[in-house]
């Protein structure tokens, strides 16, 4: 308290500023030893070209494929980072990943760039995301929120989020899988049922319902235009090619692409 610190005697102050260093010392070398944790998990960019690994600490490392070199380690002294749920571009320039401050008391979205090690930019506030998906220019971030009836866009460059509505029954979890595909103006969704959704006007497109669960899929292609779809009860690969269509054709409810309440305090961290 300050009326303690006024009345502290010279013996205690030293005592004080000699136990405030010792904590500091201490978490730095707890920091220093996780650099020694083993490989929880990583990420391979589409292009198998950057390896993103992370080690249940308070940082992840960058490696080049081709020339076996380290390249950046992005680090925050608040958080543990894990890749659970993240999403790095086509080519590894930029990831975003989902993490919570301790120092904040906060979840975040973040968007790195893995080549400087530096964030690029945050959305704040942003509870319970259970699915991640970027763009390849990282221009646009689609993501989840587990338990709810919808998806979230996130234009980090352009100081945008807005929410798509989802369709009945829509089931988001920690087990749901999510793309981007065409440039970056529809996402793929597979959440127990598979669903195409157009971001530039909002609305789910159409919803694939099968007889059989789908346990795994992956993208084709190099617009990500053909689907390869593994079901629990076959060892049969099924490929599905997307199709245009008119997406007002598909359009149901009302205002289904408008303004999120829970995502408006963002930080720029372009000047830091």
């Amino acid at each position: 308290m300050p009326w303690d610190r006024r009345s502290e005697s010279q013996t205690a102050k030293r005592r004080r500023q000699e136990r405030a260093i010792k904590r500091e010392r201490d978490e730095q070398q707890r920091f220093e030893r996780e650099k020694f944790n083993s490989i929880d998990q990583y990420l391979l960019s589409g292009d198998e070209q950057v390896v993103i690994c992370s080690y249940f600490a308070h940082h992840l490392n960058v490696f080049i494929v081709a020339s076996e070199e380290h390249l950046q380690t992005l680090e925050d002294r608040w958080s543990l980072l894990s890749l659970r749920t993240a999403a790095l571009t086509y080519t590894g320039g930029y990831l975003v990943v989902a993490n919570y401050s301790e120092a904040q008391h906060a979840p975040y979205l973040t968007l790195w760039d893995t080549k400087q090690g530096r964030v690029r930019k945050r959305l704040k506030n942003e509870p319970g995301i259970c699915c991640i998906a970027i763009s390849n220019a990282a221009c646009r971030v689609v993501f989840g929120i587990a338990g709810f009836n919808k998806l979230k866009v996130w234009e980090p460059f352009r100081r945008k989020h807005k929410t798509i509505s989802g369709y009945g029954h829509l089931n988001l979890n920690w087990s749901s899988q999510l793309f981007i595909t065409e440039g970056q103006s529809k996402a793929i969704l597979l959440a127990d049922k598979l669903s195409m959704w157009d971001l530039d006007i909002g609305i789910v497109l159409s919803v694939f319902t099968t007889d059989s669960k789908i346990q795994s899929i992956s993208l084709l292609g190099p617009d990500n235009s053909t689907l390869a779809l593994g079901f629990s009860d076959t060892s049969t690969l099924v490929t599905m090619t997307t199709s245009k269509q008119d997406p007002c054709t598909k359009s149901s409810g009302e205002d289904l692409f408008g303004e999120s309440s829970s995502s408006e305090d963002e930080e720029d961290e372009d000047k830091n």
